[in-house]
């Protein structure tokens, strides 16, 4: 018997490691998978045939193409024929940073916009507010988490008398994100009001033998009339009522208000992930988007002579190039002279650990600032594994005090921003839904800046010395932990 365990043993752990050799092209990942097949070869072969690879079934493989032509039709057929493309003057300095964020997706650079930045989720609920309230062609909503407790109450109400008054509301939930929302009353009462309300990657056990469960829509995104758009690190929660039990105090946000032709970039990504969710024909969403041309303003209403250059980048498991990671990975690389970080959840792979270390020893003053308390501890404890190394390159870690710092931001050179709601780590990366804006503009940058100032004035920075003084068993674990840190 234990003869046949043990062949049992060396074939899965020769078979799924064979199989993880060809198919994983992140070297870090491949380890930690190696390192549970031969440790766990049962545990590990079914947790990756369940997790391993990320598939969102053959019907959306096949659908990935059409989104793709959709997205890159949208970008020539409306944004560019109405508004023009941005002056390749200004932002040849960015070293062609926006090709490789366009690359993929075919969403340009749009001229002309105007950003608002929110930073309280006081102030950011009061104008979501007061935008869906004005509504009055079309409500668009996608999020991660729709907590329905405190204030989104009263937000889901002003979807509900939007859509009664004839306004065209669309709301779209991630499965797993939004599990209490999907369990209780408010989808029904939704659409009895006469919303569309759609849920994002749906899970089930059967499901969970063709699709990859953990592949989650980790967009966050509000647009009104196509006018006017948010995203940011937000979602539809309230702090005060929001994982108060979880010991990390408040969750800390930010949100970009948006005018101009990226609001159509944004418009563009939403139907796209709608016209995966319920199935709908490319023609369908190029219908849809045809007629929305009737509310696209005038361009010497929209196109500001001193607005922003913005560049929507959307980014999903099932396309060829990761262009979000690509894209972060370019910037650091150009940076010349300073790069400051906030991000929740802290995991990088060997590539994007030497982007910033080495940045650090070339003289580029990085600086990260994340929580002090985490939501996850083996989150948690994978970053920490990463702290020597970093700050004996020369990296500054800074810890917030005051809550769940949620924002993620990045700033290069006062003159480049990534904004949205990647976290460094490779689920954000490489198994997400995930938007970004690129921000090729010094005054937008130099404000972003501004609130990571803010943050850096309410934290504390980690020292070298106090982290020699740790206990190694600490050491220990964080390390352990690390090796699994690209499937966190």
């Amino acid at each position: 018997m234990e003869s046949w365990l043990l062949l049992l043993h060396i074939l899965l752990a020769l078979l799924f490691g064979l199989r993880v050799l060809y198919v994983q092209k992140n070297t870090g990942t491949a380890f930690a998978w190696l390192i549970l097949l031969l440790l766990l070869p049962v545990a590990g072969a079914l947790l990756y045939l369940l997790i391993g690879e990320p598939r969102l079934g053959r019907r959306r493989d096949k659908r990935s193409a059409e989104v793709t032509a959709f997205l890159k039709a949208f970008g020539s057929r409306y944004l560019t024929d109405n508004y023009g493309k941005a002056d390749e003057r200004k932002i040849k300095a960015y070293n062609g940073i926006e090709r490789i964020a366009g690359s993929n997706t075919g969403m340009d650079v749009t001229v002309g916009n105007r950003l608002e930045l929110l930073h309280t989720t006081d102030t950011i609920l009061e104008y979501m507010l007061a935008d869906i309230r004005g509504a009055q062609h079309s409500c668009l909503l996608e999020f991660y988490i729709i907590d329905p407790q405190g204030r989104i109450i009263t937000l889901l109400q002003a979807v509900m008398k939007a859509a009664k008054r004839g306004v065209d509301c669309r709301i779209l939930a991630d499965a797993v994100g939004s599990h209490g929302f999907w369990q209780g009353e408010w989808p029904a009462r939704l659409r009895a009001a006469g919303v569309d309300v759609q849920i994002a990657l749906p899970v089930s056990a059967w499901r969970s033998f063709f699709t990859r469960t953990d592949l989650r829509n980790h967009r966050k995104l509000l647009i009104v009339d196509h006018q006017v758009g948010y995203t940011g690190s937000f979602n539809l929660v309230d702090p005060q009522y929001f994982k108060r039990d979880a010991g990390v105090g408040e969750w800390v946000d930010v949100m970009m208000r948006c005018r101009g032709p990226l609001v159509w970039q944004m418009a563009a990504v939403f139907y796209a992930d709608m016209m995966l969710e319920k199935d709908e024909s490319l023609e369908t969403a190029q219908a849809r988007m045809g007629s929305l041309k009737t509310f696209l303003p005038e361009k010497e209403q929209v196109v500001a002579a001193d607005g922003v250059n913005v560049q929507v980048v959307p980014s999903a498991p099932d396309q060829a190039e990761k262009v979000i990671y690509d894209t972060l990975l370019c910037a650091l690389y150009n940076a010349e002279r300073k790069v400051v970080i906030t991000t929740p959840y802290f995991v990088p792979d060997d590539p994007l650990l030497t982007a910033l270390t080495t940045a650090a020893r070339r003289g580029v003053e990085v600086t990260l600032v994340l929580p002090y308390k985490v939501d996850s501890v083996m989150v948690r404890y994978a970053s920490q594994a990463y702290y020597p190394m970093l700050l004996k390159a020369g990296v500054k870690i800074a810890l917030f005090k005051e809550g769940l710092l949620h924002a993620k931001t990045m700033t290069i050179d006062d003159k480049l921003s990534l904004f949205g709601t990647v976290n460094m780590d490779m689920r954000s990366f490489f198994l997400n839904l995930e938007i970004s804006l690129a921000i090729y503009d010094e005054a937008i940058t130099q404000v972003i800046l501004q609130q990571q100032q803010a943050y850096l004035a309410k934290s504390e920075y980690v020292t070298v010395k106090a982290w020699k003084m740790r206990s190694k068993w600490w050491s220990l674990v964080e390390h352990s932990v690390r090796l699994v840190g690209p499937l966190l």
